[in-house]
C-alpha cells in the first residue's frame, strides 16, 4: 500500500497531529476542541459509550483493563503524542474495552464524532490526514499485539519447560522417597532377622550336638542289648536303614503296600505301610527270619523307626542351621556389606533356600556354571533374585517349573529366570519396570514391596541391564546382565 503522505507519518505521528491542528486553527475551531488535563485524570471508563474522538497532542496516557472478578485495573498500553485514545471503540462503535487515565498533564483534541464527520465532509485534506493518523495508530496497535503474542509464547515455553523440570523433580523425589521407605524396611528386616538368627542358632546347634550324642548312645545300646531270641545284628541293620531311608511318594507306598500285604497276610495295615518304606534287603531279612506276625515284626519296626526319627531330627537341625546361615547372609545391610568381590551363585542359593516354602510345589531346574567373582552389593542383588522368583511363584499358582541359568558371555555374567506361568500381557511389557506398576491381584500371598522398578534400579547401579520377555508357548523369561569388571 502506498501512503499518500509517505511513510514518515508512521514514524512521527506528531507531524500529522500538527497538520490536523493547523487546519482546525485556520477555521477557528482548534480552541473549541482543545482540552488541557491534569495528571491522573480519567478521560473515559471501561464500558463507556464514546461519543468523542480523543487525539493526544502533548503528554502521556495509559490504558487500563479491569481484571476479571476483581477491582484491580491492569495497565495494558502506554500512549504517546500522536495517539488516538479509544481507537477500538471509535472504529467498532462498541463500548470502550479500557479505561484511559493521564500519566502526565496532557493536551488533547476532543472532537465529537458528529462534528468530526462534518469537518471531514467540508475539508477533504482533513480526511486524508485523519486517515493517515488512524492507519498509523492501527498499525501501532497491531505491532503491539504481535509483540505481546511473541512475549506470551516465550513465557508459555518457559513455563512449559519449568513444568517439565518440576515434574521430573517430583518424579525423582517420589522415586527417592520410595527407595528410602524400601531401605528403611530392609534395615528393619535386617535387625529383626539378626535377632531371630541369634535366638534360633543356639538351640539349633544344641539340637545337632544332642542328636549326634543320642545317635552314638543308641548304637551303643543296641550292641549291648540282650534280647532273647532276637538277632542284635538285625536290629543294627534295621536302625541304620531307618537313618538312610527316604520317603517314597504316595503312589509308590500304595502299590508296594498291596504287594507286601500278599506276602505278609497276618501283618496289620499300619505296619504294612511302614514296611513299604523298607529297602528290599530288609524285606529279605524278614522272609529269612520267617516273620509273618505283627507282634514279632514290631521289634524290627521299632529299630527302623528309631533310625528314621534320628534322621528326621538331624535333617531338621541341619535345615534350621542352613536357614539361619542364609538369613544372616541375605539380610546383611548395605552398610554392613558395601561392595565386595562375590560369587553371585551363593546369593541365588541363599534366596532359593529362604523361598523354599513358596517354591516347594514347582520343579526347580538350576544350572549355575562356573563364573568369575564380580564386585557387587550381594544384599541388593539378593533382593532382585527374591523379587523375580516370588513373581514367578505368584504367576504359576500351584503347578509349574522354574529354570535358573547362570553363565559367562564375553565380559558379562548372564542370569536367566524362566517360568511356565501365563506370561506377561503384551500391553504390560513396556511398563513392567515402571514405578508403581503391578499386574498382581489382591490374592497374592505376600510381597517385600521391592517391585521390578527397584530391581531395575539395583541392576543399573551395578551398570547392568534387566529385561523381560514372553516365552513361546507360555511363561516369562527374565534376563539379568552384569559386567565382570
Amino acid at each position: 500500500m502506498k501512503f499518500k503522505f509517505g511513510t514518515q507519518w508512521l514514524e512521527d505521528r506528531t507531524l500529522v497531529t500538527k497538520l490536523i491542528q493547523g487546519i482546525l486553527d485556520k477555521i477557528g475551531s482548534s480552541e473549541r476542541f482543545l482540552v488541557k488535563t491534569e495528571k491522573d485524570e480519567e478521560l473515559f471508563h471501561e464500558g463507556d459509550e464514546l461519543e468523542d474522538i480523543y487525539i493526544l497532542l502533548e503528554g502521556e496516557a495509559e490504558l487500563y483493563k479491569k481484571k476479571p472478578d476483581s477491582d484491580i485495573n491492569f495497565p495494558v498500553l502506554n500512549l504517546q503524542p500522536g495517539s488516538i485514545i479509544g481507537i477500538t471503540a471509535y472504529t467498532t462503535g462498541k463500548p470502550s474495552l479500557t479505561t484511559a487515565i493521564t500519566v502526565t498533564p496532557c493536551t488533547i483534541l476532543q472532537i465529537p464524532e458528529t462534528e468530526l464527520n462534518e469537518l471531514i465532509a467540508s475539508l477533504p485534506r482533513l480526511q486524508d490526514y485523519f486517515d493517515e493518523l488512524l492507519l498509523a495508530n492501527l498499525l501501532d496497535r497491531f505491532r503491539e499485539t504481535i509483540s505481546l503474542q511473541i512475549e506470551l509464547d516465550t513465557v508459555n515455553q518457559r513455563l512449559q519447560k519449568e513444568r517439565n523440570e518440576l515434574k521430573r523433580a517430583y518424579d525423582d523425589l517420589q522415586k527417592i522417597q520410595e527407595q528410602l521407605i524400601y531401605q528403611e524396611k530392609m534395615a528393619t528386616l535386617g535387625q529383626l532377622v539378626a535377632g531371630f538368627a541369634h535366638e534360633v542358632n543356639n538351640p539349633a546347634a544344641s539340637l545337632l550336638r544332642s542328636t549326634e550324642t543320642l545317635e552314638k548312645k543308641i548304637s551303643g545300646l543296641i550292641k549291648k542289648s540282650d534280647v532273647t531270641g532276637k538277632n542284635l545284628n538285625d536290629a543294627q541293620v534295621f536302625y541304620e536303614s531307618g537313618k538312610r531311608a527316604g520317603y517314597p511318594d504316595t503312589k509308590s507306598i500304595r502299590n508296594r503296600s498291596s504287594e507286601l500285604q500278599k506276602i505278609f497276610p497276618d501283618v496289620r495295615k499300619p505296619h504294612i505301610r511302614l514296611m513299604a518304606q523298607f529297602p528290599e534287603s530288609l524285606i529279605k531279612i524278614l522272609k529269612e527270619r520267617n516273620i509273618n506276625d505283627s507282634d514279632d515284626l514290631i521289634y524290627y519296626l521299632n529299630y527302623f523307626e528309631m533310625g528314621k526319627m534320628v534322621q528326621n531330627i538331624e535333617s531338621a537341625g541341619n535345615r534350621i542351621s542352613g536357614m539361619v546361615q542364609s538369613l544372616k547372609s541375605y539380610s546383611r545391610s548395605d552398610s554392613d556389606q558395601e561392595w565386595e568381590m562375590i560369587d553371585i551363585r551363593e546369593g541365588i542359593h541363599d534366596t532359593l533356600q529362604l523361598t523354599s516354602n513358596r517354591i516347594k510345589y514347582y520343579d526347580i531346574n538350576i544350572e549355575l556354571e562356573d563364573i568369575p567373582l564380580i564386585q557387587a552389593n550381594a544384599a541388593a542383588l539378593n533382593q532382585v533374585w527374591t523379587n523375580i522368583i516370588l513373581n514367578a511363584a505368584d504367576a504359576m499358582g500351584k503347578n509349574g517349573s522354574l529354570s535358573i541359568h547362570c553363565f559367562q558371555e564375553d565380559d558379562q555374567i548372564i542370569v536367566t529366570f524362566e517360568d511356565t506361568g501365563p506370561g506377561i500381557k503384551e500391553k504390560h511389557l513396556p511398563k513392567i519396570f515402571e514405578s508403581n506398576f503391578s499386574t498382581k491381584t489382591s490374592d497374592v500371598k505376600f510381597g517385600l514391596g521391592i517391585g521390578l522398578s527397584i530391581s531395575r534400579d539395583i541392576i543399573e547401579q551395578h551398570n547392568g541391564t534387566i529385561t523381560a520377555e514372553n516365552v513361546k508357548g507360555g511363561g516369562a523369561h527374565f534376563t539379568v546382565s552384569l559386567p565382570i569388571k
